[in-house]
């Protein structure tokens, strides 16, 4: 599985654990955190630090079940998922992908606003 394929998964694993109110082993989130971080910063690339610090500011608010700050940081990791993609162009499609990852993101932040504005069922 490429990493670009993980990252979806990823996504899609911690979207589920957050929707759900973290009823399930909030360990699942965290494992993916912390998968990307540790990814993140193996690539010494400079312009990804900002991307692994927001990840880092995500897992607090996991922390503390804040899904309004859950939503933001999305947001933030979309935006900043884009903005690394914008130099990206090859023909492996990395950069689309990067893009595509990104837009997942921005709508998993608008699904997480939604959800900060619902209380929680009993």
């Amino acid at each position: 599985m490429s990493f670009i394929s993980e990252v979806e998964s990823s996504i899609r694993v911690l979207f589920d654990s957050i929707s759900s109110g973290f009823q399930q082993d909030p360990g699942t989130g965290y494992n993916q955190i912390d998968n990307w971080i540790q990814h993140l910063r193996s690539t010494n690339e400079p312009a990804l630090r900002p991307i692994a610090q927001e990840l880092e500011t995500l897992r607090g608010h996991i922390d503390s079940n804040n899904a309004a700050g859950m939503a933001v940081a999305f947001q933030n990791l979309g935006e900043l998922t884009a903005q690394s993609a914008l130099s990206v162009h090859n023909f492996s499609g990395n950069g689309d992908k990067a893009r595509e990852i990104s837009q997942k993101l921005i709508a998993a932040a608008g699904n997480l606003r939604l959800i900060a504005r619902v209380p929680a069922a009993h």
